[in-house]
């Protein structure tokens, strides 16, 4: 097999189990904290909103290490950070270190979830690169469905302080290790080129594709697909943390509303095979403008 689909598969479950636990455990967790600690709903959302936004100011310096380190040590590091920190947050009583723990969690993350994994792949792929991105995402698609009424059977059985230092172990055993030993900078550290092709010496270099940072922040098109996805985001992510609260407010009980937010996992797999078939047939253009149709759709709805 090359080797290039090893790093895939790798990258396939840890970033199942790092979205399931860094994202969207968070929900689960709200409502019992908020009964033991006192803090407010908004108090607390507050420290994931802040997760979020240092994720995304993360997103340069991750990029930057990745193009000229590769994200080896990168996602090893992260994964270490990531599970200390949520170890971390099973134990935290003052709303201050609750916030710096999050904080903390947002560079964990950026340097854990998809961003630096594609980085990864897309330098073992070429013509089959979104073969391998689809493997990745259709495996990471179930992380809230798995790990949603995961971490609501751990809440009850165990209560959520112990639930949350489980899901930190799991977080540590099953994504340090496979990142420092299995993950690789490029194909021809192997030997390789892309795709499994045999490297050849006298073969000339592959012209270099893309656009330079300074080209990309003076195109129309960057900024407009840059609102549109983050407009999208803001509105998806902000139903999948209030989801469980918002549920168990109606008279739902926990397990159930943990049952229907996990749903949404399994949904998103369903409309990713739905869409993958058509990248072939499609440009990437007509594909992302058929999904905001969908989207504003569904949010009329």
């Amino acid at each position: 097999m090359y080797y290039g689909w090893i790093i895939t598969i790798t990258l396939a479950i840890t970033e199942t189990i790092s979205w399931g636990i860094l994202f969207y455990a968070f929900t689960v967790f709200i409502t019992p904290m908020e009964a033991e600690l006192g803090w407010g709903r908004t108090e607390m959302t507050g420290a994931f909103s802040l997760f979020v936004v240092i994720m995304g100011v993360m997103a340069y310096p991750v990029g930057s290490w990745i193009d000229r380190r590769g994200g080896r040590w990168l996602m090893t590091a992260g994964s270490v950070l990531g599970s200390l920190l949520v170890m971390a947050w099973s134990q935290v009583t003052d709303l201050g270190m609750f916030y710096l723990i999050w904080m903390g969690l947002g560079i964990a993350a950026a340097a854990t979830l998809y961003e630096p994994a594609f980085a990864v792949v897309t330098t073992w792929f070429v013509r089959r690169r979104s073969a391998a991105l689809a493997l990745i995402t259709f495996a990471a698609g179930l992380a809230s469905t798995i790990f949603v009424p995961l971490s609501d059977a751990l809440l009850h059985a165990h209560g959520w302080r112990n639930a949350v230092l489980m899901l930190g172990i799991v977080l540590a055993v099953t994504t340090i290790l496979p990142h420092a030993l299995i993950l690789r900078r490029r194909p021809s550290d192997m030997g390789l080129l892309p795709d499994g092709e045999p490297f050849n010496a006298e073969m000339p270099p592959a012209p270099q594709t893309g656009f330079t940072v300074r080209e990309a922040l003076h195109s129309r098109a960057f900024w407009v697909l840059t609102i549109a996805f983050t407009c999208s985001a803001l509105a998806a992510q902000a139903i999948r943390v209030h989801i469980i609260p918002y549920l168990m407010e109606q008279g739902i009980d926990a397990s159930s509303a943990a049952l229907a937010s996990g749903a949404i996992g399994l949904m998103q797999v369903g409309g990713r095979l739905v869409f993958a078939p058509l990248d072939s047939r499609y440009s990437g253009r007509v594909m992302v403008a058929g999904v905001m149709l969908e989207e504003i759709g569904r949010a009329h709805v």
